[in-house]
């Protein structure tokens, strides 16, 4: 028969502050690096007023991951303008063709046919 261990409050506290303020990723690794059984850490968040650290996820990161992640985010942005760029101008430049055809009494598709199915450059 296995000896019951018993823990102090002070000792049950330290990992709970230690699990609060990040110093280890999830309740399995404080377990394993203290040697105690998970669901004593579980119990003890219960008890001791820290349920809310139950399946919380810790991101480490460097200092660069976090500039990469903010340069990253900027490409992002910047491709997008590009996109809106690239799209507004050609439905632009079809509303012109439309409007230069409607002009001229032809369609756009008799246009790019006389153009091997180009628009002509003006």
């Amino acid at each position: 028969m296995k000896d019951k261990i018993r823990y102090s409050e002070a000792f049950k506290l330290k990992v709970m502050e230690e699990l609060r303020d990040a110093k280890w990723k999830s309740v399995k690794e404080v377990a394993t690096a203290y040697g105690i059984a998970e669901m004593s850490v579980y119990n003890w968040m219960h008890k001791l007023g820290f349920e809310h650290l139950k399946g919380r996820l810790i991101y480490v990161k460097t200092r660069t991951e976090t500039d990469r992640i903010k340069e990253l985010e900027a490409e992002v942005k910047r491709l997008r303008m590009a996109l809106a760029d690239e799209v507004l101008d050609h439905k632009i430049d079809e509303a012109a063709l439309r409007l230069m055809c409607r002009r001229a009494g032809t369609t756009p598709e008799e246009v790019k046919k006389k153009n091997g199915g180009e628009l002509p450059t003006t």
